[in-house]
């Protein structure tokens, strides 16, 4: 019995420890990889690896690299900490590395005494290790190990120093989001020759960037060669690149630089184009004509397809409007009328904001030149009334505005010098006075001076449309200025001009001068002028031309040489000149593409000019694109001209013969040429219309001009020009309108159209009068005095050129601001 308790007492004491320690139990197969609690721990060395896995690392003779931290992980992906490595490599010959892990494309110093370190001197390695049929290059395979674990083999390819990298293809633009591969050919140095180390296989020997090495008939691929070269694209809207494939994708028109580098070597290896656009179409609601309500805005639609037929969305586009006081084409084809009027508006894709390339490229595939689309008329009606500003430069130091809407003349305002010039911007926001002192600015808000600025004095010859710079002419010190509205000079040049004017976008400006304005008599004596044209554009810089010479002596004693002048076609693609001929500049080049040397940025658009028979002193361009009208002193009289001309849309014309060819503006129909009955001595202006006039209660098909001129004898009337109603083939109707008044007037020396094309202001000589013209009624239906004071010549009136003996001057310059009539 004792012994019976007693085996159920070691019983009892027994069972609760056996179930305390099973409790607590933890499976030791969880620290196993294999999870059945033997082998590879997880928290154990499983695998390293070494960078770069594909691509391989390329080293020239005797350059070395540290080689990237290796890196360690356990069997579950987590970073395991290794204290130390070792490095091995399959040819220690041609690739060595040190217990650090720095390579050596050779072999490293090791023992040399004298304090020099082991593994600080890289010697190149031999011939016999570094030769491969001929060729100097080969390769070995690096890898890393720790604890038994050895990491995946990365090649090394050591050879020559690389001196040039040589683009491969594509051969032609590639589409926009097209995915070309990129490939290379590459030359070393030897004895002074570039000499080939690699190249595809698909270019022949005739291609070769430099000759093989003697004895050599076939060269590797640059990839077996020297490795995987990295690419960089210069300009990365027009192309972006795959690191890791080298496959390059379009992505905006034009052509950038594409650098290739490999073993620290790099260079321009060539150029990548996206194709260019072909067409530019754009409608309002589907159509190239429309009405807009003032104050509504609207949107353009465009539609771009490039060189060969595909899509093109993202484009950058300068949308300008002819008119942009009354109308305004902003960003994206924004149209906003402003105020009631009418203007044509068009789309240009031109450099560097759209389509660019470098300028040792231009015309590479199409690259580099601008291209234009259609014409959109826009029509806002109704009326607005205006805000009118009258000067005299070289005549008077005053300036006086005029309110319509009231119709008070205003106070005179006297300038601190005698001006030589009046522009106002194409906002209505500053009127800017040039003259041989300073530039004198003056707000058209409150007709009071804005700044001064005594650097750049001279003649304001035009005022880009974007108001950001004002073209002056120091015509003492024979300079231009692009001055910044801000304050600063932007650039300047040599030369001399009479005229000049920015396309729509402010991109290019055209600038004529005329060996006619130079006299000898005059004191000081007029001199240094030139037939020339200069022009001026943001992509390509400033050029000059020669451009056709005025009509010389004999000449009629009492005739006056009009400075040359000149008209932007619409579209903007170009510019004619006045002369004894009439020729047009238009916008693409001439020469071979991609060879600056041999490119005519802006030749003539009509070799030989609009003929013989078509000599212009001034000249104007009419809205519709259809017509660029002319009027000169000819044989004593004055002749006006009609030409009609077909203004291209679209891309440049293709290369013939590998040669880019000039965009040619048809004009072989001369509408209308009739002699002006005038008792001129000089012409001055051809104004045309911003819009179709409305004739009583009917819209006419057509627009309205007037011709200005200079003249002595009283009884003058105002000549104008009604186009013909079918485009730009048939003839319209010059006529006259009488003046009030007309016994005192010797001439209509001045005029400019109101915005909403209802009246004509035109300042007479004679009467020194402004006389509003009606253009529904073509009469003259009011008269104001503005009533400018003459200068007097002499050392305290510097620049003032007035020869008469009266007190008050005709206005000469007119600037126009349209105003709410609420």
């Amino acid at each position: 019995m004792r012994r019976f308790l007693t085996l159920l007492c070691l019983l009892g004491l027994a069972l609760p420890a056996g179930i305390s320690i099973s409790g607590c139990y933890r499976n030791p197969a969880g620290n196993y990889c294999n999870g059945l609690g033997y082998g590879l721990k997880s928290t154990d060395l499983y695998a390293i690896t070494l960078q770069p896995e594909t691509t391989g690392i390329s080293l020239a003779f005797g350059q070395t690299r540290q080689v990237q931290a290796p890196a360690a992980v356990n069997c579950k992906g987590g970073t395991v900490s290794v204290t130390s490595y070792s490095y091995a490599t399959t040819n220690n010959q041609l690739v060595d590395i040190s217990p650090a892990g720095n390579l050596c494309a050779g072999t490293w110093n090791r023992n040399s005494g004298g304090g020099i370190a082991d593994y600080t001197i890289c010697n190149y390695p031999t011939a016999q290790q570094a030769d491969t049929n001929g060729l100097p290059y080969n390769s070995a395979y690096i890898s890393v190990s720790a604890k038994s674990v050895t990491s995946n083999p990365v090649q090394v390819f050591v050879h020559q120093q690389v001196t040039s990298i040589s683009l491969v293809g594509p051969t032609s633009c590639q589409s926009q989001g097209t995915v070309a591969q990129l490939d290379a050919q590459a030359c070393y140095s030897s004895n002074g020759q570039q000499v080939l180390m690699c190249a595809p296989s698909t270019v022949t020997n005739a291609n070769y960037a430099c000759s093989p090495p003697n004895g050599v008939s076939s060269v590797p691929s640059c990839t077996t060669a020297i490795g995987t070269l990295t690419y960089t694209v210069g300009t990365a809207a027009i192309a972006s690149i795959n690191a890791e494939t080298n496959q390059i994708t379009a992505e905006q028109p034009g052509t950038t630089a594409i650098t290739a580098s490999v073993a620290g070597s790099g260079s321009s290896a060539g150029f990548f184009s996206t194709c260019p656009p072909k067409t530019i179409s754009v409608t309002l609601n589907g159509n190239t004509s429309g009405t807009v309500t003032q104050g509504v805005a609207q949107n353009l639609t465009t539609t771009i397809t490039d060189i060969n037929g595909n899509a093109i969305t993202g484009l950058t586009l300068d949308y300008q409007s002819t008119n942009p006081i009354d109308i305004t084409a902003g960003a994206a084809g924004a149209v906003t009328p402003n105020f009631p009027g009418a203007a044509s508006v068009y789309a240009i894709c031109q450099p560097a904001t759209c389509n660019p390339s470098p300028i040792n490229q231009v015309g590479l595939y199409g690259t580099g030149l601008s291209v234009s689309s259609n014409a959109v008329d826009i029509t806002t009606p109704g009326t607005a009334s205006s805000y009118v500003w009258y000067s005299a430069p070289n005549q008077s130091q005053y300036f006086v505005p005029v309110e319509l809407l009231s119709g008070t003349v205003g106070s005179n305002v006297r300038l601190p010098y005698v001006p030589n010039s009046m522009v106002m911007d194409r906002t209505g926001t500053n009127l800017y006075f040039g003259s041989s002192h300073e530039l004198m600015v003056y707000s058209t808000t409150s007709n009071s001076a804005s700044t001064t600025n005594t650097n750049v004095p001279g003649v304001v010859l035009a005022v880009s449309p974007n108001n950001a710079q004002l073209l002056i002419n120091d015509q003492v010190r024979d300079l231009f200025y692009l001055y910044n509205v801000s304050g600063t000079i932007a650039a300047t040049f040599g030369g001399l001009g009479t005229s000049a004017q920015w396309t729509p976008d402010s991109k290019t400006l055209y600038i004529v001068d005329s060996s006619a304005v130079n006299d000898a008599s005059a004191t000081p004596a007029i001199t240094g002028h030139t037939d020339t044209l200069y022009v001026w554009n943001a992509n390509t810089g400033f050029t000059a031309y020669g451009a056709p010479p005025l009509p010389g002596p004999p000449l009629p004693p009492t005739t006056n040489l009009t400075p040359r002048n000149l008209a932007i076609t619409i579209p903007g693609v170009g510019a004619y000149l006045s002369g004894d001929t009439t020729v047009a500049h238009t916008w693409c080049p001439t020469g071979t593409p991609a060879n600056y040397a041999s490119l005519v940025f802006y030749p003539e658009g009509d070799p030989g000019g609009v003929g013989a028979a078509v000599q212009t002193d001034v000249l104007a361009a009419t809205i519709d694109g259809q017509h660029i009208l002319g009027a000169a002193m000819v044989g004593g009289g004055l002749t006006f001209s009609d030409i009609g001309v077909s203004i291209p849309a679209g891309a440049c014309p293709p290369e013939s013969a590998g040669v880019l060819q000039a965009l040619t503006i048809p004009h072989n129909v001369i509408v209308n040429q009739a002699a002006v009955t005038a008792n001129a001595t000089a012409v001055n202006q051809v104004v045309t219309s911003p819009a179709a006039v409305s004739q009583g209660t009917a819209v006419a098909a057509n627009s309205l001009s007037f011709i200005t001129y200079t003249g002595a004898t009283p009884g003058a009337t105002l000549p104008y020009y009604l186009q013909g109603t079918n485009g730009a083939t048939t003839a319209g109707t010059l006529g006259y309108v009488t003046l009030t008044g007309a016994t005192a007037i010797t001439a209509p020396v001045a005029g400019a159209f109101s915005p909403d094309n209802t009246l004509f202001f035109v300042s007479t000589a004679g009467d020194n009068m402004i006389h509003y013209i009606s253009t529904s009624t073509l009469t003259d239906t009011q008269q104001i005095s503005p009533s400018l004071p003459a200068c007097t010549p002499g050392s305290t009136n510097l620049g003032c050129a007035y020869t008469g003996t009266g007190t008050v001057v005709p206005a000469t310059a007119i600037a126009v601001k349209p105003r709410s009539t609420t």
